[in-house]
């Protein structure tokens, strides 16, 4: 009988201190998870990870246990610095240097986008009115770029552009005609002139699709004629 009066007291002084809605068991949850974050976020960071299974295990501990408040939007920055950030370090320095130089003395335009380094010419700075041959200045330029970009072994994107006044020649019967034969002239120039392996480079002409203002006048008519070279992954699929 005293036995069973001692158990009843401990059992009544357990009871007391743990309160039976107590949540104390979340600390540690959250640590573990905490944790778990942190190791996976190193291993991306490192580039030990796809960066859509890493999302998909982070969007599965958002469904499963419903923890991580802003976890998608974490995610989402996580993974575009990580691609802005690895390019940048990738290619800062001399490379980076050398084209905002360019820029200046040119007049071209370099910014990073997520999908990598995109150098904006004007045509002007390459062809004349409604041609798709490049002049003097153009080819000058071009191996300034080459220069440049050869070094660094990337995938290299042309893209073609026009404003939306049409063209309608033997030779161009429209501007889809017209884009296309920029790009192609200068992946072609980049190829033959300045030592680009083929296998890295890519061209598309998109026409007046893709403007960049609205053709509402003659200077921004100037800005959406453009050939745009866009420097991406290496070959082996890293920025």
């Amino acid at each position: 009988m005293r036995t069973f009066s001692m158990v009843n007291r401990r059992l009544r002084a357990h009871n007391e201190q743990v309160p039976e809605n107590s949540a104390s068991w979340l600390t540690t949850f959250n640590d573990m998870v905490t944790l778990l974050m942190v190791f996976f976020v190193l291993l991306f960071s490192m580039g030990s990870m796809n960066a859509d299974r890493f999302k998909q295990f982070v969007n599965g501990l958002q469904s499963a246990m419903g923890v991580l408040d802003e976890g998608r939007h974490s995610v989402e920055g996580v993974i575009h610095d990580r691609q802005v950030s690895v390019f940048d370090r990738s290619m800062a320095d001399d490379a980076s240097q050398s084209f905002q130089a360019l820029a200046r003395s040119e007049g071209l335009e370099a910014e990073y986008t997520r999908k990598g380094l995109r150098v904006t010419l004007r045509d002007e700075l390459l062809f004349r009115s409604g041609s798709a041959n490049l002049t003097g200045e153009g080819l000058r330029l071009l191996d300034e770029i080459s220069t440049i970009v050869k070094p660094m072994q990337r995938r290299i994107r042309i893209e073609g552009h026009t404003d939306d006044r049409s063209i309608a020649t033997l030779r161009f019967p429209s501007n889809w005609e017209l884009s296309t034969a920029r790009a192609v002239r200068v992946a072609t120039y980049l190829i033959q002139h300045g030592g680009i392996e083929p296998t890295l480079l890519s061209a598309a002409g998109y026409g007046s699709s893709r403007p960049r203002v609205p053709n509402d006048s003659e200077v921004h008519r100037g800005l959406n004629r453009r050939v745009e070279v866009i420097l991406g992954q290496t070959a082996s699929g890293v920025y």
